[in-house]
């Protein structure tokens, strides 16, 4: 069994009343993952540049041994931080592999209120490999998806990925990221993330062969009532313990699970078969008589 955090942390910043502070706050992520001691931990809205990551594994993973995968993505939207990324924190040597640039939908990149041109800033998923003993080679992908409820089209009408341009680009990235997850060979693989989607099982669940660390209904990860800091794996990890971590201040909250081999089922046939040998024979009625009846 494993444990995987996940969080997204603005770069180390809160938010007040005029939008983000100037002051970096990673302390207060570190001390929120304090106590978490997860194998993994994956962080998105990184600054890539600096020993973010570091810090924050050292909160999160006292005394251990850290190996680390990160990458910038786009220029940042935060002050203070002029680059954001993705970054991966194991307590077991990983291997990166190719990391997946995601394609920037096909909207109009005005601001949702202002009508305003903004920058798209891409996103994408970094993909690490550990070998995490009883569970084997287990994929780790980070990352993040465009959030297109951020914006609108030059008509006014905002993004949403339910419906119209933002449903058919989820559809897009869906067979984008199964061809792209295939193209690195993995077969186990947990996968985690600011999805910025209303349903993210609708692009990472089943249609990605998916299964959903969270149950239902899933918990609220943002202060504003969304579920959108995820965590999926394959099917043949199971999760236990999904805990989400509130941080005052900060508008994303990290999540924490831990993952398991699921245990083999044998097959229905087998089943049947073994209930039939463990069931006493059963005798015939003496003549005369009916089964299930007494005189």
């Amino acid at each position: 069994m494993i444990s995987v955090a996940f969080a997204n942390i603005a770069g180390g910043r809160l938010v007040g009343p005029d939008g983000y502070d100037d002051a970096d706050r990673t302390a207060d992520f570190g001390h929120a993952l304090a106590g978490l001691r997860p194998d993994v931990l994956i962080v998105t809205e990184l600054d890539p540049d600096g020993d973010q990551l570091e810090r924050l594994a050292a909160a999160a993973m006292p005394g251990r041994t850290a190996y680390y995968a990160r990458h910038g993505f786009s220029d940042s939207h935060i002050p203070g931080v002029q680059r954001l990324g993705v970054g991966i924190a194991s307590a077991y040597p990983l291997t990166e592999l190719e990391r997946i640039d995601l394609p920037d939908p096909s909207i109009d990149f005005l601001h949702w209120r202002t009508g305003e041109p903004m920058d798209p800033h891409p996103k994408g998923f970094l993909v690490a490999r550990g070998d995490f003993g009883a569970l084997g080679e287990v994929d780790l992908v980070g990352g993040q998806v465009c959030p297109i409820h951020m914006f609108r089209s030059a008509a006014g009408v905002e993004y949403t990925y339910e419906e119209g341009a933002g449903r058919e680009f989820g559809a897009e990235l869906t067979a984008y990221l199964r061809d792209e997850l295939a193209a690195r060979g993995g077969r186990r693989a947990v996968v985690a993330g600011d999805l910025n989607m209303p349903n993210p099982r609708d692009v990472f669940g089943e249609p990605l062969g998916l299964v959903d660390a969270f149950g239902d209904p899933p918990p609220v990860t943002t202060p504003d009532g969304r579920s959108i800091d995820r965590l999926f794996s394959t099917p043949d990890l199971v999760a236990h313990e999904v805990e989400v971590v509130h941080v005052p201040g900060a508008d994303h909250f990290p999540v924490v699970c831990r993952l398991a081999r699921r245990t083999p089922q044998p097959p229905l046939i087998g089943r049947i078969r073994e209930q039939d040998l463990a069931r006493p024979p059963v005798r015939p009625a003496p003549s005369g008589t009916r089964r299930g009846l007494t005189r």
